[in-house]
């Protein structure tokens, strides 16, 4: 392996860290760093996270311990939309998935969503989760079969939807904009960063967390081990990487194959009760759109509006500053083009981040060195896939064996891509196609 030499960094002001009622939560400090583990863990997004919490369940005396560079959901983690979604979130008809992958899918997905309930549930964590189900939307008729389509497929794998004209949608969503959506009853609306971070304080006290605690390189072996940026070496019996795209830069076999999209976010001040009237008896909602580039939209519990579109491709794993006062225009505009009674008010958090992917939608899961093993989602489904992630590489590495794992195992091998500049400027033209072939979708 070699050092590393990109790592995560906020782009802009992350409105779901910066609300969230667990900011200030204190984890362990630098002087408890101790020099051996029984398990280390790079990365404290979701994969990580939910690698600790198991690794602390089947191993309870083991001494685990998670670096981050940055905060508990600052990172990509917690600058998504908030879906946790349980259905299958891969076009239909993709032949890289068949039914019965959707269905595998669909089951982990539930199994993973039952784990972190039950961790909320039984440590009373005070945080934003609603499980209210989500739209998906569509203003051109274009995309209304993509909606039909999705609907015969759910009822075909035993799972519900139901399909809205533009008055039932506007009844459900305050806002006439949809001319039809898909309503699925699953999917978990969370504040990200707040429900990461507050399932990191639930974990046994022989886990420390270490923020801002910066991993520049991994070592594999007999004894493997990594190497803090203060020059510390802290070794393992094994390790586990969750680090997203940023897997590149450690100098594992598969570097090449994953990628990342940036997206941004943007938040609107908390609503005032006048301007809250268009949303009278109206609930937390939460809508992604029909075209794979349209915008997504959240009317959040603590009543503000979410916006999520433009897509660039993140060649460095990074989002400059320009690049995020950038895309404050385009948000702007699907916001006003959905709210134009709320076109007065103003975005007080604007945020980037990065969807990690791969070109055949696998992820990376399994071992990538001796006692070294890693997971990096590849279709885009954070929330749900990377926690799916790193509770079964926790049972890989602790021999716990299971038909779920087995499944994970034998599916996850993403596929080859093009070396630079080749894949960016590929990637580039594939996403400005798919941003003009939206049209009123963003």
């Amino acid at each position: 392996m070699k050092e590393v030499n990109r790592f995560p960094a906020p782009a802009g002001e992350l409105g779901w860290f910066l609300t969230a009622n667990n900011r200030h939560h204190v984890f362990a400090q630098p002087e408890d760093i101790a020099t051996d583990y029984d398990y280390i863990v790079v990365g404290a997004g979701f994969a990580g996270i939910m690698a600790a919490s198991r690794l602390a369940e089947n191993s309870p005396g083991a001494a685990i311990a998670v670096f981050d560079a940055v905060q508990v959901g600052m990172g990509d983690s917690g600058r998504n939309a908030g879906f946790m979604i349980d259905v299958p979130h891969v076009t239909v008809g993709d032949p890289k998935v068949d039914a019965d992958h959707h269905k595998w899918r669909l089951r982990l997905n539930k199994v993973v969503i039952d784990r972190m309930r039950s961790i909320k549930e039984q440590h009373n964590l005070q945080v934003d989760w609603n499980e209210c189900g989500k739209y998906l939307g569509a203003r051109e008729q274009k995309c209304f079969p993509a909606l039909d389509n999705l609907a015969r497929f759910l009822e075909g794998i035993g799972s519900p939807s139901t399909l809205l004209d533009r008055e039932q949608s506007k009844a459900a969503l305050g806002t006439d904009y949809y001319l039809k959506t898909l309503f699925t009853p699953g999917t978990i609306l969370i504040n990200p960063a707040e429900v990461v971070r507050g399932i990191a304080t639930t974990l046994p006290d022989n886990v420390q967390i270490h923020e801002k605690t910066a991993v520049v390189e991994v070592s594999d072996g007999m004894s493997p081990s990594v190497r803090l940026a203060n020059g510390k070496v802290v070794r393992a019996k094994k390790i586990i990487l969750t680090v997203s795209a940023f897997i590149n830069h450690f100098g594992i076999q598969e570097s090449g194959r994953m990628f990342g999209i940036n997206s941004f976010g943007a938040f609107t001040r908390v609503l005032s009760d006048a301007e809250l009237e268009q949303f009278k008896g109206i609930d937390a909602w939460g809508c992604t759109a029909a075209h794979p580039a349209g915008s997504t939209v959240r009317f959040t519990s603590t009543k503000r509006i979410f916006v999520r579109n433009g897509f660039t491709f993140s060649t460095h794993q990074c989002t400059s500053p320009q690049r995020v006062h950038y895309a404050r225009k385009q948000l702007r505009r699907a916001f006003e083009a959905r709210f134009p009674a709320l076109s007065h008010v103003n975005f007080e958090y604007v945020h980037g981040g990065m969807i990690p992917l791969t070109r055949n939608t696998q992820s990376l899961f399994g071992s990538v060195g001796q006692n070294v093993f890693a997971g990096t989602v590849g279709d885009g489904l954070g929330l749900t896939r990377s926690s799916m992630l790193g509770h079964y590489l926790a049972d890989m590495v602790c021999g716990v064996d299971s038909e779920e794992l087995r499944y994970m195992a034998r599916t996850n091998r993403p596929s080859w891509c093009p070396p630079e500049p080749f894949l960016t400027a590929g990637a580039t033209a594939k996403l400005a196609y798919e941003e003009f072939t939206a049209g009123e979708e963003i």
